[in-house]
């Protein structure tokens, strides 16, 4: 089965408690390498510089994500961010940003099971998802990237999205509550799904950081609790979630079991240090099963 993960590789300079690390991330690197390891056929639709490593570009192919000659650019360096976390706050600072992913970058005469749109830097257009969601049996977004700020040097913040319609392009779509408010203009989690579902989405998810997550499926609005664990790295455990949701999904065809086994691989990746958490604990089948039986439903749209 294939699968398509659009949204920038980038590298990412993480500071950690102890140590500064460099590592290679963005949701094609996470989400995608989860994919991969399930067996999915995944093509990346990104854009990184010439100034990518060579290395890390082989390392991503033997694992299954491939870098095309048209994902690379030869005018923008490839996307980078400094990561900090602060009294438990995580920070974004963008240092470059490479050129935005085009229509033409999606294989010609391909169509694939699952697409997984996940924007982190404005990258994604609406045309671009609309030709993107024609050309795939489900749609999966995290919608990030059209949610952020950029202020002069580089620091994130959050905006009202510009345009709702992105919204009825896709399948099923995974928020944070800062997300899910900029798309709803609801701050309560069941409130803005209950909004999400009027616009004709039955699949979507929003998330807390530790507290519980909220998953629609179909007309009801169910909770669902978050393993408690200690962070270690919070980078691309979202990605992570996305990446196992939508594995998961295209096992399954059942959206609140995809989530929870979601919430359950992105919960123990916060264990590991950047792309070590996409290879998953065993454990992690046994904890996604415990917290699919014990979803409690709190509200119907």
């Amino acid at each position: 089965m294939k699968i398509l993960v659009a949204g920038f590789i980038t590298i990412d300079l993480i500071q950690l408690q102890m140590r500064l690390i460099t590592s290679v991330g963005g949701p094609p690197s996470y989400s995608g390498l989860v994919c991969s390891r399930f067996g999915y056929d995944v093509t990346p639709l990104t854009k990184v510089g010439v100034d990518f490593p060579d290395e890390q570009a082989v390392w991503l192919a033997r694992n299954g994500i491939p870098l095309r000659a048209a994902d690379r650019s030869l005018s923008k360096p490839t996307t980078k961010f400094k990561i900090a976390n602060s009294s438990g706050e995580r920070s974004l600072t963008l240092v470059n940003r490479c050129e935005d992913l085009s229509e033409s970058q999606i294989p010609p005469d391909t169509r694939f099971n699952a697409s997984l749109v996940s924007p982190i830097a404005g990258e994604v257009s609406t045309s671009l998802l609309t030709e993107i969601s024609a050309r795939s049996d489900f749609t999966f977004l995290d919608p990030q990237g059209f949610v952020r700020n950029f202020d002069p040097e580089g620091k994130v913040s959050w905006k009202p999205i510009e345009d709702r319609s992105i919204l009825s392009k896709v399948d099923a779509i995974k928020m944070d509550r800062a997300e899910a408010e900029g798309l709803t203009g609801e701050k309560d989690p069941k409130e803005a799904l209950r909004k999400i579902s009027s616009i004709g989405l039955r699949k979507a998810m929003v998330t807390q950081g530790a507290d519980h997550c909220f998953v629609l499926d179909g007309a009801k609005v169910y909770e669902v609790d978050v393993p408690s664990v200690k962070v270690v790295d919070t980078t691309g455990a979202g990605d992570v979630l996305s990446g196992a949701t939508v594995a998961w999904y295209l096992k399954t065809r059942d959206f609140l079991r995809s989530a929870c086994f979601g919430v359950a691989a992105s919960s123990l990746s916060l264990t590991m240090i950047a792309l070590a958490k996409v290879d998953l604990p065993m454990s992690v089948d046994e904890i996604a099963a415990r917290l699919y039986t014990s979803a409690r439903p709190v509200a119907t749209v």
